[in-house]
């Protein structure tokens, strides 16, 4: 009888510990996961103006016939003062979540990026604006007052190396600059008067202008090159965030064209037999006699730096009120607000819609919707909504970004 039950004993032992091994191995204590990597990206693109409609604006960028009615549809909206631009950037970075790389300063990790920026802005009179689409017979007699006016074209590459604090509420980092391409005019006196039946032209000229080779020949062949800093913070109990993306400046050395000149010209007009049977060569040597004396000589320029100040999300809030602020230098840019909400839909997921005044346009909104997890961040902008129906809107813009951790 004794056996027995040590036998039994024996039995319900074994097997009570085969089966708390086996539960052990199917329901295993979770491990605590701890990012190593982070690799984001982000794009954006925009169009916008002061004046232009967004059908005249698709016309100019993708090509099209500008109709009398619809120049002069625009020309009742033009100002003394008016603005046009287009933005193109994208951004990639790899953040190394676990190595510090600099001992002295535990709590920073390194990343490494690339981005690529392209930049076209104006600001024009309303002089200007009639005589680049209507001629200038019918400033017969009269000066066209075209001062003041600017036209920049800007296409720079950086590579970045940076460090970003553990909470990722502080980063800094330094950029070398490729630079593509820059075009610059600026006038600062360029009044045009047409004699009487178009016999010749005066120009009272003041300006600037700079251009660099627009040619690209290979990735290493660039035009110019340059140093550029990015720097991110919260402040304010950590409330509000600011940010200073690319402040630097730029070299141009290669094949460039340079004048700052003060002058007088007089345009006397071109004598054309037959139109098809004039050469490229013909027509450009004309031109050259109204433009203002180039020479080959380097210049330096300063990169468009970008700065924002806007207010950050509190985590705890399932709805808010968000604001912020964005300036663009050197880009012929108008100080830019917004405020509006944000709602919480779902422990992932928001929504958030604003009203934007500034930029390279007027009053629009926007819209967009985000999605974070433990591992994936991702969002979509459409920053000018209204104008993405309409043809008499003042742009249209979208912004998406994502960021996976591993």
């Amino acid at each position: 009888m004794m056996k027995t039950k040590l036998l039994l004993l024996t039995f319900c032992l074994y097997f009570g510990s085969f089966y708390a091994q086996e539960d052990t191995l199917t329901n295993p204590i979770e491990e605590k996961w701890i990012p190593q990597y982070k690799i984001e990206g982000s794009f954006e693109a925009n169009y916008g103006s002061t004046d232009l409609n967004n059908e005249f604006i698709r016309v100019l960028l993708f090509g099209g016939q500008i109709t009398p009615e619809l120049k002069d549809k625009v020309l009742n909206r033009t100002n003394k003062r008016n603005r046009f631009g287009v933005e193109l950037n994208y951004e990639t970075r790899f953040t190394e979540l676990t190595d510090t790389l600099f001992p002295k300063l535990p709590d920073y990790r390194y990343y490494i990026g690339f981005g690529s920026f392209t930049n076209l802005s104006s600001s024009y009179t309303k002089d200007l604006y009639k005589l680049a689409f209507y001629g200038n017979k019918q400033f017969e007699n009269e000066t066209a007052k075209l001062a003041r006016s600017n036209f920049t074209s800007y296409r720079f590459e950086k590579i970045s190396f940076g460090l970003t604090n553990t909470d990722e509420s502080r980063s800094f980092g330094v950029s070398l600059i490729i630079g593509d391409q820059f075009s610059g005019f600026d006038f600062e006196q360029a009044d045009l008067f047409t004699h009487i039946d178009g016999t010749h032209l005066t120009v009272d000229y003041d300006g600037k202008i700079r251009l660099s080779d627009a040619v690209r020949r290979g990735f290493m062949a660039f035009s110019g090159a340059g140093i550029g800093l990015d720097f991110q913070t919260l402040f304010y109990k950590k409330m509000f965030r600011a940010k200073i993306t690319n402040l630097g400046i730029a070299f141009w050395k290669r094949n460039t064209s340079f004048s700052n000149n003060t002058e007088q010209i007089i345009f006397d007009g071109v004598e054309i037999n037959n139109i098809f049977s004039t050469s490229e060569e013909e027509f450009l040597t004309n031109a050259e006699d109204i433009l203002p004396q180039m020479e080959s000589q380097g210049f330096v320029t300063m990169l468009p730096t970008i700065v924002e100040i806007d207010r950050t999300a509190n985590p705890e809030l399932k709805t808010q009120p968000l604001c912020g602020f964005r300036y663009k230098f050197f880009s012929n840019y108008l100080p830019q607000f917004y405020g509006g909400i944000q709602h919480l839909l779902t422990d992932n997921f928001i929504v958030r819609s604003d009203l934007t005044w500034g930029g390279y346009s007027g009053l629009r909104l926007g819209i967009g919707a985000y999605y974070s997890s433990k591992r994936i961040r991702a969002g979509m902008e459409a920053t000018n909504f209204s104008g993405m129906f309409f043809n008499n809107g003042n742009g249209n813009g979208v912004s998406v970004f994502g960021a996976f951790i591993f």
